[in-house]
């Protein structure tokens, strides 16, 4: 089990003259805990209290790039479906490398994925498509995620204290939001890790 935390610093007047503001501040670790959570699942490093991220975990499959973003992304199924025996579930992919999959366009310039006004599901090859700005330019995985388990041992809880440091005779208060949790990567080879560094188009 980890322990994910974030705080803030606020002085006791504010939190009394300003009633919402407890809550917002509340709301605001609440979000940042959720974030380190998120960016602990891809890429921790396993030291101290820190999460073994997908990315730092042993064993996971490997696509190398093969001409363009989308052979490659065809490739990885083929990868995950031989070699690791799962059918996937979704690739995960950062913001900017997505971006270059809306972006493709044929010969006479129209979009590959459609029109921009379209509206429906994300999907690449018919397998969901999730994005994650804690996922590294160049780097996208697919796989069964269900083999990707959180163990939630503590939700996020708030607590205050005055006890910081010299907090006290400062009239501050330090609001801590932290959970308890386990993660681990149950089939490593359940996911495939594709490089796209060499372009992305």
């Amino acid at each position: 089990m980890k322990t994910i935390a974030a705080w803030i610093p606020a002085t006791k007047r504010a939190l009394s003259d300003v009633g919402q503001l407890r809550g917002l501040l509340e709301s605001e670790l609440r979000d940042d805990v959720n974030e380190e959570l998120e960016d602990q699942l891809l890429n921790g490093d396993g030291i101290g209290e820190n999460f073994t991220g997908l990315g730092n975990t042993a064993n996971i499959l490997v696509q190398v790039w093969n001409t363009n973003i989308l052979i490659t992304a065809r490739q990885a199924i083929t990868n995950l479906l031989i070699n690791g025996k799962q059918i996937p579930t979704a690739y995960l992919f950062n913001p900017e490398d997505w971006e270059s999959v809306d972006l493709l366009r044929d010969i006479n310039g129209n979009f590959l994925r459609g029109s921009p006004f379209m509206t429906g599901p994300t999907t690449l090859w018919g397998v969901p498509v999730a994005q994650s700005f804690f996922l590294h330019h160049g780097t996208a995985y697919l796989g069964n995620w269900r083999k990707m388990v959180l163990w939630d041992r503590e939700q996020a809880t708030i607590s205050v204290s005055d006890s910081h440091e010299d907090f006290f005779i400062r009239n501050l208060v330090a609001i801590l939001c932290e959970l308890r949790a386990a993660m681990g990567v149950i089939r490593p080879t359940a996911f495939v890790e594709m490089d796209l560094s060499q372009g992305g188009s």
